[in-house]
């Protein structure tokens, strides 16, 4: 058997605006949800925006259509720099976010008004939905690491773009990077948060992967039938690579113990980043991987067994190849009602304006 691209969906796409990262959860009143960070487009890349904020397109006849974006969510203290979003067995919808904020400049300070500014790493949170999406509680902070730096100088603070695992005994598992380096120098250890209220207060549930030259960052994460808990991170093995370098893979750890006891790390050879994992009905692992290498601007996937044996072996399926330039993929996956998958991504159209995109495919 074999997978093959249906069609390209588009999803957003607006002159002036600059739309990336996207999610895609199924509500509980069974509409899809594209969410994806928005901000005025600069006219290059640019993911630390103190302006982005959250926005989603939704589907009521699984993607085929979209409506115009709404705003989800803004970080009242500046702008959002990364997010991950799930939706819950009690119905609601959780989505979790790093941020950047806006600060007036220390020489301006002072005085009744202010014209300069600067953004710097700040306090995630996380938000909920308890209709659809269609309504958003305020943010909420995160409680600080122990052993960790919190908020400026380091990125993403011990939240950052990552899946949300709820385990067998009801506890919710969010894998995350943080670094205990004073400058916020790479590289950052993959660590876990837990709550067992569904999200309603979090702990710190220690380092995951660590090493002293590795850097680990945006974390994929999957329970399989046989109670393996799979967590793939974007690993960056040396210093000064970029997402070009044909060594930027994803590094696999894993615990067969509820999360309390986990492998050593190793490389995959899924190269690319980052990846996601969604779990197919048939007990399936589909795991999608963004792509940034000449020939290959986009994304990947590949289908492995429920127990993930043949992750390494497991041919590729081209997703997206024709972006228009470096800036794209992020890919995350839903399976739609006839067993075909919606995969959700950012792309460079030729306007050079990044919009979301979904490509659907099925299984031949």
């Amino acid at each position: 058997m074999s997978w093959k691209v249906l069609e390209h969906v588009q999803i957003y796409h607006e002159e002036g605006w600059y739309a990336a990262h996207p999610n895609v959860v199924r509500t509980a009143g069974g509409d899809l949800l594209a969410l994806f960070h928005r901000s005025p487009y600069l006219g290059y890349a640019h993911h630390s925006h103190p302006l982005f904020d959250v926005r989603a397109c939704r589907s009521t006849d699984e993607g085929q259509t979209w409506t115009g974006q709404r705003l989800v969510t803004t970080d009242p203290r500046g702008g959002i720099k990364d997010f991950g979003t799930h939706a819950l067995l009690d119905g609601s919808i959780f989505l979790h976010a790093s941020n950047v904020e806006l600060l007036p400049k220390e020489e301006v300070r002072g005085g009744s008004e202010c014209s300069e500014w600067i953004s710097r790493p700040g306090i995630p949170f996380w938000v909920r939905s308890h209709d659809d999406g269609r309504t958003w509680t305020e943010p909420r902070r995160f409680p600080p690491l122990p052993d960790a730096i919190w908020g400026a100088p380091a990125s993403h603070s011990g939240v950052c773009r990552s899946g949300l695992l709820l385990t067998p005994d009801g506890r919710l598992l969010m894998p995350a990077k943080a670094t205990d380096h004073p400058d916020a120098s790479p590289p950052y250890f993959g660590m876990l948060r837990v709550s067992a209220d569904l999200g309603e207060s979090w702990e710190y549930g220690g380092r995951i992967a660590e090493d002293a030259v590795a850097h680990f960052s945006e974390p994929a994460i999957h329970l399989t039938p046989g109670g393996r808990i799979l967590v793939l991170f974007r690993c960056h093995p040396r210093r000064g690579m970029t997402s070009e370098d044909p060594d930027l893979r994803l590094a696999l750890v894993y615990s067969d113990d509820g999360g309390n006891r986990w492998s050593d790390w190793r490389l995959t050879s899924i190269r690319g980043c980052p990846g996601h994992m969604l779990g197919l009905r048939d007990g399936r692992i589909f795991v999608t991987i963004g792509t940034r290498w000449e020939g290959q601007l986009g994304c990947l996937a590949r289908v492995v067994d429920p127990e993930g044996g043949d992750l390494d072996t497991a041919p590729d399926i081209v997703i997206r190849s024709d972006s228009h330039g470096l800036d794209c993929g992020y890919p995350w996956a839903v399976e739609l009602e006839d067993s075909k998958v919606l995969v959700v991504y950012y792309y460079v159209y030729e306007d050079e304006c990044r919009g979301i995109e979904g490509t659907i495919v099925e299984e031949a």
